[in-house]
């Protein structure tokens, strides 16, 4: 005997069974204060390369791309305190003015680059959302 099985049935069966009623949390993950970091050392150092490359030339701040991001990684890790930048308090729009200064430095950018990045990318003018 061959058992057909409708719709209705299928759906009959799910439903006793039980169902799933935990709904997908579709909310952003806000990155971490570490990974930002580490983004923006490497969005940085991705753009130093393009200006300039590494080696040991006269006109270069760096020998090799891991010099570069520990540099960068330690001064974002000096502007971005732990009690003042964790716990998801980096504004993303203020990361991305941030970014966009650092990435004008480690192009080459003169003493103003280095003037405006210091501006945008310290803890009162990044550090601005509310603790998770």
């Amino acid at each position: 005997m061959v058992t057909r099985l409708t719709l209705g049935t299928s759906l009959g069966l799910i439903a006793a069974c039980g169902s799933n009623t935990d709904a997908a949390d579709n909310t952003p993950v806000e990155p971490s204060r570490e990974t930002r970091i580490k983004d923006l050392a490497s969005d940085a150092c991705d753009r130093y390369e393009e200006c300039t490359g590494y080696g040991t030339g006269s006109n270069q701040t760096y020998a090799s791309e891991a010099e570069c991001e520990a540099d960068f990684t330690n001064k974002a890790g000096t502007l971005w305190p732990e009690d003042k930048c964790g716990s998801g308090r980096i504004n993303n729009s203020r990361y991305e003015m941030c970014t966009n200064a650092a990435k004008n430095v480690a192009c080459g950018g003169g003493i103003l680059d280095a003037i405006t990045a210091l501006s945008d990318c310290n803890a009162g003018q990044v550090c601005t959302d509310q603790p998770m």
